[in-house]
């Protein structure tokens, strides 16, 4: 048997331009993902704990379709056919995931499960993957079954750590401390839908938005030399003005808004959203005001210290 943990993660700057081009910072988290791969007698995927959201059933044919299933299987599926087709094996197995949080709150759960059954499935079949392997097979299925996203939340999830994504690709590990509150809302819209609603921003008004997209990932780059510098005052006043220009592209909620203005005006350091957006995740320097902050809008707390190690996989001898 395979054992393996992934951490999730949280986006301290750079959301949304990721996407279009501009650096990001992201931090590996305490919350782990955990997924078993066992032989078994045909290829099984098993799931007590990430939740199913946007149940479709066709009465008529009596079939029950959801788009999150749908996609944590084509994760599986677009897994194994990796090795068959890359590596010509494949084995049968059952793949069990347990994940300590709902899906689909930015704290980067997709990523996790393909990281996870990716390094499990790979050591299941005997290969011993370094973690920037894992990553980047990931990031290559991530893409075939989304059709876009960053490279942000798989190589994250996979080496730990806290990592600056600069422009042009790769990545850089940064050096410097930081303590983070944190907690996550259920989400009221999709990726999909917010994306969406980001491109409809961009269609409508290119320069104004090409100016926001810019000011976040300068905002990214100032972020990584206050880190470095461990300037808490600096990092949370950056949180505040990325958080405003996440608002001004439309992806972030009344409940959140009002949340990091009132730590702004309590004199918290520094709030912001964290992640895709529509609800999810948001972040805040660690101050125990944030707790209470987040539990009034019946945010979950998560533990927010950093992971270092990344995806970690152990082989069970039974």
């Amino acid at each position: 048997m395979i054992e393996v943990e992934v951490p999730l993660k949280l986006t301290l700057f750079g959301e949304h331009a990721v996407v279009y081009g501009e650096p990001a910072i992201a931090m590996a988290i305490n919350e782990k993902m955990k997924i078993k791969i066992v032989p078994y007698h045909k290829m099984v995927l098993k799931s007590n704990s990430l939740s199913i959201k946007g149940i479709k059933v066709d009465l008529e044919e009596m079939k029950l379709e959801s788009e999150e299933t749908s996609r944590v299987l084509s994760y599986a599926l677009s897994t194994i056919n990796f090795f068959e087709k890359e590596y010509g094996t494949r084995k049968n197995a059952l793949i069990e995931i347990e994940s300590p949080v709902d899906p689909s709150v930015g704290l980067g759960t997709s990523a996790a499960v393909i990281v996870g059954i990716v390094g499990g499935y790979s050591r299941y079949l005997g290969y011993e993957l370094t973690r920037e392997e894992i990553a980047k097979i990931s990031h290559k299925i991530e893409l075939t079954v989304q059709g876009l996203g960053s490279r942000m939340d798989t190589y994250t999830t996979s080496l730990g750590g806290l990592i600056y994504f600069p422009k042009g690709g790769g990545y850089e590990k940064i050096r410097g401390e930081i303590r983070i509150t944190a907690g996550y809302i259920r989400r009221i819209a999709t990726t999909a839908e917010i994306l969406k609603r980001v491109k409809s921003l961009k269609e409508k008004n290119p320069d104004l938005f090409n100016d926001l997209i810019s000011s976040i990932g300068k905002t990214v780059n100032k972020a990584k030399i206050a880190i470095e510098k461990e300037d808490e005052e600096e990092i949370g006043e950056l949180m505040y003005v990325n958080h405003g220009l996440l608002m001004s592209l439309g992806v972030t909620l009344p409940p959140i808004d009002n949340l990091v203005s009132t730590a702004k005006i309590l004199g918290l350091k520094g709030c912001k959203i964290s992640g895709g957006g529509g609800g999810g995740s948001t972040v805040c320097l660690e101050d125990e005001r944030a707790r209470i902050l987040l539990s009034t809008i019946g945010a979950k707390i998560v533990d927010a210290r950093i992971s270092q190690e990344g995806v970690t996989i152990k082989e069970i001898n039974q």
